[in-house]
């Protein structure tokens, strides 16, 4: 009898072990969770933040945008000052070259027009009217220049009757007509009429 209890208690002896390292297990991990629990951060609260120089130091970026800025705008300023006076001075000279070609376009064909006889020299001082007279002074109808309304190929006819009306002017003044083409180069028609306002080689008039 003595031996069927110490074989029942070893049985349940080696059944129990089992249970027991298991519960054994469970409270060492309870414990090490407890203790990396219980650890606390070291956090550093001796630091002092140096309210002075920081203040300092964002005087300092709000004055260096502020430079960058009133830079900027300065630059901006003195660029369009700077295109405004180069616009300013090219009209100027623009303005002052078609002056000084109106003035100079009138006075030769005045002249012209009072070698050749014609009755309304000042038209060569109307606009419009300076066009009538060149058209009758080179012998073609001045109702042509109705041909402006037409958009385009208009513009184009009346400028060839206009050379062809300027190289009968040119024959009256005693040159060849293909000195016309003066007019098809730069500055050529000052030259063309420089000539034959005053410095015809004939002078021929006729009545207009």
């Amino acid at each position: 009898m003595s031996k069927i209890k110490l074989l029942a208690v070893s049985l349940l002896t080696l059944l129990l072990l089992p249970v027991g390292f298991m519960y054994a297990q469970e409270e060492d991990y309870v414990v090490d969770d407890a203790v990396l629990y219980e650890e606390t951060p070291d956090y550093n609260y001796d630091y002092e933040y140096d309210w002075e120089t920081s203040y300092e130091d964002d005087q300092d970026l709000t004055y260096t945008t502020q430079d960058s800025l009133l830079e900027d705008s300065t630059a901006g300023l003195l660029g369009a000052g700077f295109l405004s006076i180069f616009a300013g001075v090219y009209a100027l000279i623009v303005s002052t070259f078609a002056l000084a070609t109106y003035i100079f376009s009138a006075l030769a064909l005045s002249k012209i027009g009072k070698e050749l006889n014609y009755e309304n020299s000042w038209f060569a001082w109307i606009p419009i009217l300076n066009t009538v007279m060149t058209f009758q002074l080179g012998g073609q109808n001045p109702v042509l220049l109705l041909l402006l309304l037409i958009p385009g190929l208009g513009a184009l006819i009346v400028a060839v009757l206009s050379i062809i009306a300027l190289a009968n002017i040119t024959e009256k003044r005693g040159y060849d007509k293909l000195l016309v083409l003066l007019v098809l180069i730069p500055l050529g028609m000052f030259v063309l009429l420089y000539l034959l306002a005053w410095k015809p080689k004939t002078a021929v008039k006729t009545t207009k």
